[in-house]
C-alpha cells in the first residue's frame, strides 16, 4: 500500500524507491516481505517495518467498517459522518508517517 500512494526515501541517501524501481532492481519481495535489503541507490541496508501500516489500516477500518455500522444501528450520540471523516484522517496520517528504516544486511 505505501508504495502505492507515494515513493518513500531512503534514510541513508534521502532518495525516492517506488514499486517500479524496486521490481527492476529485485527488491519488491523483500520489501513486501518486510525483509532487510539493499537500497537500490546507496546500497545501504533499509526495511520497511512491521508496523508502518498498523494507522492505515485502522483509519481504513473505522471508515470503511465501522461508520457503516454506526449508520446502520443509528447509534445516537456520534454522527457516521463524523466517524467516516475520523477515519479517513487516521488513513491519511498514516501514509504520510510512513518510513523506511535503517537495518543491518543479512549475510549472503
Amino acid at each position: 500500500m505505501a508504495l502505492l500512494i507515494k515513493p518513500l526515501r531512503c534514510p541513508h541517501c534521502q532518495e525516492p524507491m517506488d514499486k517500479r524501481l524496486l521490481r527492476l532492481h529485485g527488491k519488491l519481495k523483500a520489501f513486501l516481505n518486510r525483509k532487510p535489503f539493499a537500497c537500490p541507490h546507496c546500497q545501504q541496508g533499509i526495511v520497511f517495518p512491521e508496523k508502518a501500516d498498523n494507522l492505515v489500516s485502522m483509519g481504513l477500518f473505522v471508515a470503511v467498517i465501522l461508520a457503516p455500522l454506526f449508520h446502520l444501528w443509528q447509534v445516537d450520540p456520534i454522527d457516521p459522518k463524523h466517524v467516516f471523516v475520523i477515519g479517513t484522517a487516521v488513513t491519511l496520517i498514516g501514509l504520510f508517517t510512513q518510513k523506511l528504516q535503517k537495518s543491518s544486511l543479512p549475510p549472503e
